[in-house]
């Protein structure tokens, strides 16, 4: 269609509102993707107002696109567009799921630098402030650690070189995908009884292997454990029995009062099965695992919670609760391979 002709296209009248009015419905609904298309046809009437670029955000943002989310919601910070703690607390929802806790620190500084936070939104973004920097020293210390046990196992290596190590073992099962692996069985033996391979590595393995229906027991090393495994007979992480359990006794607390913050826990929790898998975290008890992550997903997002209420919830003490949060906190740290 040439210029003249498009130049020519009336649209109907209120067709903006009516995208932005049935965006919102299907959002409601959480249709995220048949919402997102409902912002983005009123995005394209050339209309950059906050509600529907706020509103394609969250859609992103709930369908897992974090990066598209989170560029739309630095824009519209910078541009002035939409309420502007509003916009902020999403854009700081999208940076925690992305681990990207010196952004959410600096981002915060910079607000408070301002002395613009209104009374009411103080204590959550101080508590916001006080986990970003307690993650970020926190990587700071894993570094430290993985460094230190590394010159102390052997001199001549060093933090670089075991990266570059993790990164070749990547591109190598990448290169399997669509392959038959036999041939590379004894290989993949060896790299999943490595007692200082990277867990996500080894669980990359045994889902290739899985994929390829593998009869061959193998013996898997993480975290001190050793376990031999049939990978034909492991059970999808989603599925299984011990994830569908402490995500519905979850679903029934968090899930009722806050959906959206539900979601992101969930994601958490499948990383966390994930880095451990074959194994599962102990004690196997799920209603600890449930109030756990409703903690932490609190805590990651600056929510206060009233830690006696928890226990009654879930029935378990501070003491193990607090336990399992630090678990969790553990592995979301190694949850992504840094290569």
């Amino acid at each position: 269609m040439n210029e003249k002709k498009q130049s020519n296209i009336i649209a109907f009248p209120n067709l903006k509102d009516r995208y932005i009015d049935k965006g919102m419905t299907l959002l409601k609904e959480k249709k995220f993707q048949e919402a997102l298309s409902m912002f983005s046809e009123a995005s394209e009437l050339n209309e950059d107002k906050a509600e529907i670029q706020l509103g394609m955000a969250i859609c992103l943002m709930e369908l897992g696109e974090l990066h598209e989310a989170k560029d739309i919601c630095k824009r519209m910070l910078q541009e002035d567009i939409g309420h502007y703690f509003t916009v902020l607390q999403i854009y700081l929802t999208i940076l925690i799921q992305l681990r990207e806790y010196q952004e959410v620190q600096t981002t915060i500084e910079a607000v408070l630098e301002e002395n613009q936070l209104p009374a009411e939104s103080a204590e959550h973004f101080y508590k916001l402030l006080e986990f970003s920097r307690r993650m970020v020293q926190q990587e700071e210390i894993l570094i430290d650690d993985i460094d230190g046990e590394i010159n102390e196992m052997d001199p001549s290596f060093y933090l670089d070189e075991v990266l570059e190590d993790v990164s070749k073992q990547l591109r190598y099962i990448e290169s399997l995908k669509d392959r038959n692996i036999a041939k590379h069985f004894s290989g993949l033996q060896v790299l999943l009884d490595n007692p200082l391979g990277h867990p996500v590595i080894k669980s990359m393995i045994l889902q290739l292997m899985i994929e390829n229906e593998v009869e061959k027991e193998v013996l898997v090393t993480k975290f001190g454990q050793s376990l031999n495994v049939k990978p034909v007979n492991l059970q999808d992480i989603p599925s299984s029995p011990f994830t569908k359990k402490v995500l519905t006794i979850l679903d029934d607390t968090l899930g009722n009062e806050n959906p959206t913050l539900f979601e992101a826990v969930k994601e958490v929790w499948l990383r966390h099965l994930y880095v451990m898998f074959p194994f599962l975290p102990e004690p196997t008890e799920a209603n600890l695992w449930a109030a756990a992550l409703h903690k932490v997903g609190y805590e990651m997002h600056g929510i206060e919670i009233d830690q006696q209420e928890l226990e009654e919830v879930y029935g378990h003490s501070f003491e193990l609760l607090h336990e399992a949060c630090q678990k969790i906190y553990q592995l979301e740290e190694i949850s992504y391979l840094q290569i």
